[in-house]
């Protein structure tokens, strides 16, 4: 049976924690607030604000973010709360300082040594004050628990994989105007190395990694300056994919879509993952790329090419010829000897997969699908699915274990 520490404990290790990183903490009793203790003297407590909210989290450990601005790392620990913050990764501004202010019922005399003691909090990145969280955690309920145990969400993860394959990609003019003036620190150049070589499972595992430093802010607001961030990673990891020899057409396409999706959100959790997902999708076309490069010609992985930039169209073995400007029998056979596979089926089994995204990831009906691909009718998709995997389109939705062509 595991042996809980003893309030007296608790109240140790608050405080130990409040003078190591110099962030205001809390200790409560069943929601009571039974300590308090702050290295930076604010003359409000601006938990006061969230209170509530903090101490409705339930689970072991977490994260508060109050007006997209404060940071809070949350412990519960049987009818214990311990909660560290606000830290915040940008400069506070004076208008949220004001908000902040009034709704303390501060005094307008003590407004400005309230902001002097929020900015001193300033410059602390998120996934620090979750590692203080983990940290605190693990010696009061004993749990090992890993940065991406609490920001990386699998329902957000899905969510993402889906949307990026429902929407369409905004039709491009051109490369990218953006390009990124900072500096890149040690930790971005290990992720672009991860990303040219494909490695998927070391990105995964570098995301329980968290920087020792924090970049300098890009905007004065935390969603603005996440965003920057995201645009600057972007830009880096598609070039390192642009070098590696994914094709250019879909780096550029797969970029704007990146673009449009991270202007669109305004929620730092979202902003995280889809960073998260971004890196490992450069990662995985690299990887990808490399095992069709492996096992096939330059002329079968062009070939592929072709299929993948017009997997949304009905193509034809007529239309390849069309595009390589051979004829159909030279195209059909020479894909056939140096691939194994028919040129026909190929076309069918690259669609399939497709499929399977979708199926796996949206909630797009079966005759969404069958248009989007480009089958001539919703009986043909089917018909051909259940060719290649064995079931029909229905079936390998709601099945718990599916064959990926």
């Amino acid at each position: 049976m595991q042996e809980y520490p003893t309030e007296q404990e608790l109240l140790y290790l608050t405080r130990q924690f409040a003078n190591m990183f110099g962030l205001p903490v809390r200790l409560y009793h069943r929601k009571q607030q039974i300590y308090y203790f702050s290295t930076v003297d604010l003359g409000a407590d601006p938990m006061k604000l969230c209170a509530e909210q903090i101490l409705s989290l339930e689970t072991s450990v977490g994260y508060f973010v109050h007006l997209n601005v404060f940071y809070y790392g949350v412990v519960n620990c049987r009818d214990y709360c311990f909660a560290i913050g606000p830290a915040s990764e940008v400069g506070v501004s004076d208008g949220v300082i004001q908000q902040l202010a009034s709704l303390l019922g501060m005094d307008k005399k003590t407004i400005p040594f309230f902001q002097s003691g929020v900015n001193a909090l300033s410059g602390l990145h998120l996934d620090t004050v979750i590692q203080i969280a983990i940290l605190f955690n693990y010696a009061v309920n004993r749990e090992m628990r890993d940065i991406t145990d609490i920001r990386i969400q699998a329902g957000e993860q899905k969510r993402i994989a889906g949307e990026i394959l429902s929407e369409e990609a905004p039709p491009l003019s051109g490369e990218s105007a953006y390009r990124s003036k900072i500096k890149p620190y040690y930790i971005e150049a290990d992720i672009v190395r991860k990303v040219r070589c494909g490695d998927v499972e070391g990105l995964a595992d570098g995301a329980t990694k968290v920087p020792s430093v924090t970049a300098k802010p890009l905007a004065p607001d935390l969603i603005r300056h996440r965003k920057n961030m995201f645009i600057h990673l972007e830009t880096m990891v598609s070039r390192a994919a642009l070098e590696a020899g994914v094709d250019a057409d879909e780096i550029f396409a797969a970029e704007s879509q990146y673009m449009t999706k991270i202007e669109s959100l305004e929620n730092p959790d979202r902003i995280k993952n889809l960073q998260y997902h971004m890196i490992l999708d450069y990662a995985k076309r690299v990887r990808q790329l490399r095992e069709d490069n492996a096992s096939h010609s330059r002329f079968v992985s062009e070939v592929a090419g072709y299929i993948h930039n017009h997997i949304t169209e009905p193509i034809s073995t007529s239309d390849i010829a069309r595009h390589f400007q051979k004829s159909r029998g030279r195209i059909t056979t020479r894909f056939k000897q140096e691939s194994g596979i028919n040129l026909s089926d190929f076309i069918k089994q690259k669609k399939i997969q497709e499929a399977c995204e979708l199926l796996r990831h949206t909630d797009r009906s079966l005759c969404e699908i069958s248009n989007r691909l480009g089958f001539s009718s919703q009986s043909y998709f089917t018909k051909v699915f259940r060719e290649i995997t064995g079931l029909t389109p229905s079936a390998y939705r709601n099945a718990e274990e599916r064959p990926f062509p």
